[in-house]
């Protein structure tokens, strides 16, 4: 009988409080999930922070795709600081650039076409990751 193989990424955005990336990040994880619901496991930097179990096990069980938000990387930062490295990372100002979307003037509730045109540049630029990061997982099993 072949080896069963569960084939997933762990999604890692970043979770800042009170900033328009953090918002388009957080929308962008929900989007990626629903995109990929068998394939994603989206993990919360503060469950990691203080060690869940289940968050914990996941991260270490899976690639991890790092979604980034701002400067600080913070993302980043606790995947390495968990003794991970990421699959892959994506920066949403890198995201914005590729794309030419400016979000400027946009308010972090309430996003108008502007900030969902990012959410969605945001979200399919991560699911592009998530494919490749099961290819080649899957390409390693044969």
């Amino acid at each position: 009988m072949p080896e069963e193989h569960d084939f997933k990424v762990a999604v890692l955005p970043c979770n800042g409080i009170g900033r328009l990336v953090s918002t388009v990040v957080r929308l962008a994880g929900y989007r990626i999930k629903k995109t990929r619901p068998d394939e994603v496991v989206l993990l919360s930097s503060g469950r990691l922070a203080v060690k869940d179990p289940e968050h914990l096990a996941a991260f270490q069980k899976y690639p991890v795709l790092v979604i980034d938000g701002c400067r600080p990387h913070c993302a980043s930062f606790m995947a390495d600081e968990l003794g991970k490295a990421p699959a892959a990372r994506v920066y949403v100002a890198d995201v914005a650039a590729d794309n030419r979307i400016s979000v400027g003037g946009e308010k972090r509730r309430g996003l108008t076409r502007k900030g969902e045109k990012l959410v969605d540049a945001l979200a399919n630029k991560a699911v592009e990751q998530v494919d490749r990061i099961i290819a080649d997982e899957m390409l390693s099993t044969l």
